[in-house]
């Protein structure tokens, strides 16, 4: 049997963050909807610049966070905007047009340690999820080599590892902070994305605000 103080812990980081953010989470992801979409190279495309425009902003925190904190983790390997770039340039977009992708205004700061671990439970997860998309968008005619940031560099296991041992690391007060951080680059996910969601699905956002 377990003893009372056992039976009374408060759950790890993980299963915290996970609970925290399972609503925005779900919104998200049936708002995409995308392995019931029709895909195709266009909304291939339209997903690569909106999900720069996301991915650049955050990784320029978490470059800022990884110069200043000794035990940072390794934001280089994680980092997928220079892919999403690649990958475009795979679909014939031109330089001249990449130097025109907007950037989402709205993404939480990412430059403390536990922000910036709320924020890459967030990426890690979705570069895990993100094997799955790149299989729907290759069954859909997307080359593979158009597919890299949403795989990301070689090791995507490990770094999930390696956050959710930093998270579980972290002093209770912190766990709250990075849950704050994860829910909010979640719902920056689900506005800026919205222009792909199916018809009406983003129309209450601002009641989740």
């Amino acid at each position: 049997m377990r003893n009372a103080k056992e039976s009374t812990r408060p759950p790890g980081a993980l299963a915290r963050l996970r609970t925290a953010t399972a609503p925005a989470h779900q919104r998200l992801n049936e708002g995409l909807d995308v392995f019931s979409r029709p895909w195709s190279l266009d909304v291939h495309r339209r997903w690569l610049s909106l999900t720069w425009g996301l991915l650049a902003p955050l990784e320029r925190d978490l470059a800022v966070w990884a110069e200043e904190d000794p035990d940072a983790l390794d934001v280089v390997t994680r980092a997928r905007a220079d892919l999403a770039l690649a990958d475009l340039r795979v679909l014939g977009v031109e330089d001249v047009d990449l130097e025109d992708l907007q950037e989402c205004p709205d993404v939480p700061p990412a430059t403390t340690r536990s922000a910036a671990l709320g924020v890459c439970y967030v990426l890690d997860g979705s570069t895990l999820g993100g094997q799955l998309v790149a299989r729907a968008a290759v069954a859909a005619g997307v080359p593979v080599q158009a597919c890299t940031s949403l795989t990301g560099r070689e090791g995507v296991g490990r770094r999930w590892r390696e956050t959710i041992a930093a998270l579980d690391a972290l002093r209770e007060d912190d766990v709250a902070a990075a849950v704050r951080s994860a829910i909010a680059t979640f719902t920056a996910y689900e506005r800026w994305l919205s222009s792909l969601s199916r018809p009406g699905h983003h129309d209450g956002l601002d009641s989740t605000s």
